[in-house]
């Protein structure tokens, strides 16, 4: 019961944070889509000038679950100049909401491992990721290009916060050579 109770207040806290956005982000979606090439994003570019550098420094404990505390204002601090624009951002993707036709709900992370099986990177290097259609993973830590309107607002979910928003337009398939 204290799980579902958890799930429940932290679904009720996302949809507080970023309600406007889910209203209007669908037509936002299309009319940027349809107007303009992404821009292409690293992860160093979510982090403003003044956040670069920044490390949490703890060390791995895998004997029990990440922690995640972040008390340097530095870990917050988001680029704003990529709010509203259509982008292009790598990285894998952690499941958050899936059936068996797939997920609507990600977290965009920049390493294998991320939010699972390490502490979780400072939230302003974590994107959460919605889609409209479901996406079906081929594996756990997929590698994509994510394409999609990025906004900058706080999303609090069970495994990390992400100062980034994205709805999801398309991914596009990671192969190595």
């Amino acid at each position: 019961m204290e799980a579902r109770a958890l799930k429940q207040r932290m679904s009720r806290r996302y949809a507080v944070g970023v309600l406007g956005a889910g209203i209007l982000m669908p037509a936002l979606v299309r009319r940027v889509s349809a107007m303009a090439e992404p821009v292409d994003l690293n992860w160093k570019d979510l982090r403003p000038l003044p956040a670069r550098g920044f490390s949490t420094g703890s060390v791995v404990n895998h004997s029990r679950l990440p922690e995640r505390d972040y008390s340097d204002p530095r870990a917050y601090m988001v680029e704003k100049k990529y709010n509203g624009k259509l982008v292009r951002l790598p990285g894998y993707l952690v499941p958050l909401e899936f059936d068996r036709m797939g997920g609507t709900e990600f977290l965009l992370v920049p390493f294998v491992g991320a939010c699972i099986h390490v502490p979780p990177p400072p939230p302003n290097q974590l994107v959460y990721l919605t889609t409209t259609d479901p996406y079906q993973m081929n594996a756990m830590f997929e590698p994509v290009y994510a394409i999609g309107v990025l906004n900058t607002v706080l999303a609090e979910t069970d495994l990390a916060d992400a100062s980034y928003v994205m709805q999801g337009h398309r991914f596009e398939k990671v192969t190595f050579n």
